[in-house]
């Protein structure tokens, strides 16, 4: 089941769910999956999305922290909330299949 870290604050997205987080390969930044580049680096090559260590990350950073803000994981400024829609699940689902198979 998918941990939601909404808890920690969340000011302006109300909650989100670690499926819905991946990381940056280049600068390990934890990023929205709708994020299509890393808002830190710049980054537009792979990032990791296995929920293990999304989840280690969230909690690293929590510890770290006290708690993730909506500025901890895009630019506040390009950012537009919506809800994952079915094409988003349907291509989420897609690239854990694709994942699955090639690793």
């Amino acid at each position: 089941m998918a941990r939601e870290t909404g808890q920690q604050g969340f000011r302006r997205a109300g909650t989100v769910q670690e499926t819905e987080l991946k990381i940056c390969d280049l600068c390990g930044s934890l990023n929205l999956t709708t994020n299509r580049e890393c808002f830190v680096c710049g980054w537009s090559g792979r990032f990791e999305r296995s929920q293990e260590v999304v989840h280690t990350a969230v909690e690293i950073a929590i510890q770290r922290y006290g708690r993730l803000e909506l500025e901890d994981l895009t630019d506040i400024q390009t950012y537009r909330a919506h809800p994952p829609g079915f094409v988003h699940r349907v291509r989420e689902w897609l690239g854990r299949m694709w994942q699955w198979l090639s690793g």
